[in-house]
C-alpha cells in the first residue's frame, strides 16, 4: 500500500477541524482566560484537555506517526467519558443527551481512525 503524502477527504477534514480547536482553545487561553475560569474547574479541564488533545494530533499526524488513530482515538475517548462523567454529577439529563451524540461523533472518529484505508495509507500502517 503506497503511503499518502497528504490527507485528503474526511482525514483532512479532521485535520482542519483540529486546527481549529487548537487556535481557538490557545486564543481563548491568551486572550479570554477569565471566560475560562468563569465556567467552573469541571468544564474547564475539558476545555484545556481537548486543546491539548488538538495539537498532539496536529503534531502527530504532521509526523505521520504510526501511532497517531490510536492515539487520537484513545484521548477523543477519554475526553468524552470524562464529560460524561460530570454532566451525570452535575447537568442532568440533558447534558447527558449532548454528551451521548458526541459520543456517535467519536465512534464514528474512532472507527474511522483505526480501520478507514486513507488513515492506514496517510499513517503508513496497513488496514
Amino acid at each position: 500500500m503506497a503511503t499518502e503524502t497528504r490527507p485528503g477527504g474526511a482525514l483532512l477534514a479532521m485535520v482542519l477541524a483540529a486546527a481549529l480547536v487548537a487556535v481557538v482553545g490557545l486564543g481563548g487561553l491568551l486572550f479570554g482566560f477569565d471566560q475560562l475560569r468563569a465556567i467552573g474547574s469541571r468544564y474547564m479541564i475539558a476545555v484545556l484537555f481537548v486543546t491539548v488533545w488538538s495539537m498532539v494530533f496536529l503534531a502527530m499526524t504532521i509526523m505521520h506517526a504510526p501511532a497517531t488513530p490510536i492515539v487520537a482515538s484513545a484521548g477523543l475517548v477519554l475526553w468524552i467519558a470524562y464529560r460524561f462523567c460530570v454532566a451525570v454529577a452535575s447537568g442532568g439529563w440533558p447534558l447527558v443527551v449532548d454528551l451521548l451524540g458526541e459520543a456517535i461523533l467519536a465512534a464514528g472518529f474512532c472507527g474511522y481512525m483505526l480501520t478507514g484505508t486513507a488513515p492506514a495509507a496517510f499513517y503508513r500502517r496497513r488496514p
